[in-house]
């Protein structure tokens, strides 16, 4: 009912209709849902009433809650007001509950009965009611968390009725699992997840729910602050199980009789008690076959407790039609066995037993047969060889001229062999990982085979190690203990070893979509794997759901239909969930199909538009299929942009930036002089393709850009502003220190580099002040810095030499 209560709660906080809205808006819809009757929506309450719930004031409620109720459109608000206007009463109408009792589908708010209102009711008491002692009534005792009032009481309440409803039979409540934001603890981070609000603004409500003592640490010399206890749950629990044992029956005395499952399950034996007939005393000290932690719960387990737990009366008690009463006869006489009833699940170990194993009498992973056979005075006398021996002499009583026969089970394997069985040595590289598996070695006769098995193993190790890494012995270690695993699974005695170590034994079973998982669990960390968790608990929160559905839909069945009908609807839901997945897996592959297809599209249409410009001409020279500009073109249009960079470094440093027509008529000789320089190129090979000529004018334009770029800085760095620079750096790195060969280096390599930084600095600035120039036609407001540097206007003639052609590239 927990699960059922929870589940409403949080299907009604979804709603749409409460996105953006209070704590208090929020808290009054559920204590609205909590006194809602089974048979409307309509909830009938007083203002003071509803204030004493909310832990705020009458004239708060009426003028902040109530409207705020009404404008989130959650629920109606029609006032009952007196004859003087005075309002005395509210009626509320919950518009989730009605819509979904309306359609009549699988909403956890259309499954609530009265037995579940009531009991959510009762709960919501026990937390937040304020307390009140009618006249002719009994009383009704606060809540632990009454004395909250005031500004924030809603949001705190809140927080308390939901930890409250989310917490186990001990009291803990189950953390908020992820990520943590920097500074906070995972209880922070839990509240804040209830609540639906910031961790920074749970912080603040669970400090004060700790003050009120709602809330407590759970063993914080362990955990620390990081797991929250419920005090009241478990408290509540407590008190059950105290009455519970107070009031609990004697054990029935008689003939052996088979109660109901859900009986059966909580019936445990009594420690020091023994067997009525054979006197066999049961101590609690020993193994426990049964019980939680021992055996798994099948899919078709019911979850919850039918008889008592819903409402249904307990079935009567049926004798078991495997167990023969005897005769009733007034004489006594029995007409068969006398009934003796099955020991409790508690078995003694012995020496001699396999109980410790898998609670059989036999195993055939330690090669033990399947059939007991009548003994013989030489059934120990099993040799070496694995040849069992007879009375006369040691031959087969059936061939006298046969000296060794198979005896169907080598000695120590449950690998059947035939003839006399040799010991074969495991390789010496994998001994730790086949030590499960060294009696059954023997079972590969051929040395090729077992060759090939080992290949198959190493490379198993291999991908082993990719996850573990390279550790000596622990991938070894994972698949030694996976064999053990697989052969402690295995319930009949291993025919051929290779079929079954390539198929069961080296194969990693997924039970999940981890690559990690193996049977379940974590190859890197060696627990348990958590998805594998994730599913088993979607399968019981299924069982779960649907055992309360069937529960709230049929309140008045026995247990034997009920279990009927519990089937048929876990079968019904089961398929739909199947259907579902099927329809999903089926869209994800039509839209992958669709993703590709769009893919190749694409490439197609990319193909296209490439074949399509590689077929257009030429934008310069018109030439045909040269995808808009050839090679030749391409090459003359980086030639141009080099020599547009080397003119504009010439006349930057040697024009006069006021007067625009010397500056256009220095561009215009200087941009001829060096184009003169650059269609006087030479192909490398003496080629005279227009292509190779092209390539040898863009590499020349290169050379005379990164010439006059050099001299340029390198006049610069003589320049006034770049000495002072290095004269101010030299300075102020000597200073404070003494004048040592070692000081005076750094000192002069500082201001190298500030004359660097300062040249090119200038290059730039004088650059800007061209563009600004050619722009405005004159250059106002230009700073004074080209009048120190001096000299740099007075260079003229041929100055700029090519490296390789030694050509004359004029200023």
């Amino acid at each position: 009912m927990r699960s059922a209560l929870l589940s409403s709660v949080w299907t009604l906080l979804a709603d749409p209709r409460l996105d953006g809205a209070g704590d208090p808006v929020r808290l009054t819809s559920v204590l609205v849902l909590a006194k809602a009757p089974a048979a409307s929506a309509h909830v009938i309450t007083m203002s003071r009433d509803l204030a004493g719930w909310l832990g705020y004031g009458v004239s708060h409620v009426l003028h902040s809650v109530v409207p705020d109720v009404r404008t989130s459109g959650i629920a109606t608000c029609v006032p009952a007001r007196d004859k003087a206007g005075w309002t005395r009463a509210l009626d509320f109408e919950l518009l989730p509950l009605k819509e979904a009792r309306g359609q009549r589908g699988v909403n956890p708010l259309s499954l609530l009965g009265r037995r579940d209102l009531a009991t959510f009711l009762r709960f919501c008491e026990a937390v937040l009611c304020p307390g009140w002692a009618p006249r002719d009534r009994p009383a009704t005792t606060a809540g632990f968390l009454a004395l909250r009032r005031g500004r924030g009481s809603a949001t705190d309440r809140l927080a308390m009725l939901l930890l409250a409803l989310n917490a186990r039979a001990d009291g803990r409540v189950p953390m908020a699992p992820g990520r943590l934001p920097k500074g906070y603890n995972r209880a922070e981070a839990t509240v804040a997840k209830l609540l639906g609000c910031s961790v920074e603004d749970a912080r603040p409500v669970l400090k004060r729910l700790l003050a009120l003592k709602g809330v407590a640490w759970y063993r914080p010399e362990r955990h620390g602050h990081d797991r929250l206890l419920v005090p009241a749950i478990r408290d509540a629990h407590e008190r059950a199980r105290a009455a519970s044992k107070a009031v609990h029956e004697p054990p029935l005395e008689g003939p052996s009789v088979f109660s109901s499952s859900a009986h059966a399950a909580t019936e445990q034996p009594t420690a020091g008690a023994g067997c009525e007939r054979c006197g066999e005393k049961v101590e609690s000290e020993h193994l426990v076959l049964a019980g939680e932690g021992w055996a798994q719960l099948s899919f078709e387990d019911v979850p919850v407790k039918i008889p008592g737990a819903c409402g249904v009366p307990k079935p009567d008690i049926e004798v078991s039609p495997q167990v023969e009463t005897g005769s009733d006869d007034a004489s006594g006489e029995i007409a068969g066995a006398a009934p003796h009833t099955v020991h409790p699940p508690v078995v003694a170990l012995s020496s001699s037993s396999t109980g410790a194993l898998d609670c059989f009498s036999g195993s055939a992973v330690f090669a033990e047969d399947r059939l007991r056979r009548r003994t013989t005075t030489h059934e120990d006398a099993l040799t070496t060889t694995g040849v069992l021996h007879s009375e006369a002499g040691g031959a087969s009583p059936l061939r006298g001229e046969q000296q060794s026969v198979s005896t169907g089970w080598a000695s120590g394997s449950p690998v059947r062999t035939t003839g006399v069985c040799r010991a074969v040595a495991v390789p010496a590289d994998l001994e730790i990982a086949l030590t499960p598996l060294a009696s059954l070695w023997a079972g590969a006769e051929r040395a090729s085979t077992r060759a090939w098995l080992a290949k198959m193993v190493r490379r198993e190790l291999v991908r082993l190690r990719s996850f573990v890494g390279d550790s000596e012995g622990v991938a070894e270690r994972l698949l030694a203990q996976r064999l053990a695993r697989r052969l402690d699974r295995q319930r009949a005695p291993v025919q051929d070893l290779v079929a079954w170590l390539m198929r069961r034994g080296l194969p990693q079973n997924n039970g999940c979509w981890s690559n990690l998982c193996d049977d379940g669990i974590r190859i890197d960390t060696g627990g348990t794997c958590p998805s594998c968790d994730c599913v088993v608990g979607d399968r019981r929160g299924l069982r779960q759901i649907v055992a309360t559905e069937v529960t709230a839909q049929h309140p008045h069945e026995g247990s034997g239909e009920w279990r009927g009908l519990y089937e048929q609807a876990l079968r019904t839901r089961f398929d739909h969930q199947s259907a579902m997945d099927s329809v999903r897996r089926e869209r994800s592959a039509e839209r992958q199909v669709a993703f590709y297809s769009a893919v190749e599209e694409s490439k197609a249409r990319l193909a296209e538009e490439r074949m399509r410009r590689a077929a257009q001409p030429c934008g310069d020279c018109g030439c045909a299929e040269a995808a808009g500009l050839c090679p030749v073109c391409s090459l003359r249009r980086s030639t141009k942009s080099l020599a547009d960079q080397a003119v504009d470094i010439a006349v930057a440093l040697r024009g006069d930036l006021d007067d625009p027509e010397a500056v256009a008529m220095l561009t215009a000789q200087v941009d001829v002089d060096t184009w003169a320089v650059i269609r006087g190129a030479v192909a490398p090979d003496g080629a005279e393709s227009p292509v190779c000529r092209a390539f040898a004018e863009k590499g020349l334009a290169q050379r005379v850009l990164e010439q006059r770029r050099q001299r340029a800085l390198e006049q610069l760095r003589k320049s006034e502003p770049a000495e002072m620079e290095a004269a101010h750096v030299r300075r102020m790195v000597l200073r404070g220190m003494s004048a040592t060969q070692n000081n005076r280096e750094r000192a002069e390599k500082a201001a190298v580099k500030a004359r660097e930084k300062v040249a090119q600095d200038l290059l730039r600035e004088f650059l800007s002040d061209l563009v600004l120039a050619r722009a405005t036609g004159v250059l106002s407001d230009r700073p004074p810095r080209k009048q120190q540097c001096s000299g740099l206007g007075a260079r003229t003639g041929d100055e700029d030499m090519v490296a390789h052609g030694r050509e004359t590239i004029p200023a």
